[in-house]
């Protein structure tokens, strides 16, 4: 595969090849739109910031070579990118009516501040993570790469990565368990 997609870079890159163009982005598309979806909470405004992506890709082809990680880089001018529309409209929460179509707004400051407070707890969790195991974290749930993808990337093994995770994710829960109540409740709902 990393064949035909370095075979796709030469193509749109040097002849500004159209069809090559598509099959990377179908290659790509529905796992960036998947990815862009968990942040945007919407379909189609994550299928438009990935188009969005695309169309700055194609406008920048001639330095598709020069990029060492495709995928990497892709994931992360999507996660920009739908962060860019979510500030641009921080101010309302967004419905979307399921079978309409259409997206109604609805603005209520107290859950933005509540929200805003615990996204801040959470940064300062991750943050409070060493420094190798913050990278990991960052790279598989921000980034939106695989355990083997974050191996490679780092030069670990996947049972390395696989083990900064499992202590991530105990660190941030310790740390989230008295700050949080949602955390709280969801945690002795579970029965954890």
């Amino acid at each position: 595969m990393k064949k035909l997609i370095a075979l796709y870079i030469t193509e749109i890159s040097i002849n500004d090849n159209q069809l090559a163009f598509k099959n990377l982005y179908q290659h790509f598309s529905s796992g960036l739109i998947s990815y862009a979806n968990t942040l945007l909470r919407n379909t189609q405004l994550s299928e438009e910031a990935v188009a969005d992506v695309f169309v700055k890709v194609w406008a920048n082809r001639k330095m598709l070579p020069t990029i060492n990680n495709l995928s990497y880089y892709l994931y992360t001018a999507t996660k920009h990118t739908a962060l860019n529309y979510l500030s641009s409209q921080k101010k309302y929460n967004y419905l979307a009516l399921e079978g309409t179509g259409e997206i109604f707004s609805i603005q209520c400051p107290e859950t933005n501040s509540i929200q805003k407070e615990n996204l801040q707890q959470i940064e300062a969790a991750i943050n409070a993570l060493p420094e190798k195991c913050k990278l990991v974290f960052r790279l598989i749930k921000e980034e939106g790469l695989r355990y083997k993808e974050v191996a490679d990337l780092l030069s670990l093994s996947p049972k390395t990565v696989e083990a900064h995770m499992t202590l991530a994710y105990h660190r941030i829960s310790e740390r989230l368990e008295g700050l949080l109540e949602e955390f709280s409740n969801i945690k002795k709902a579970s029965g954890c």
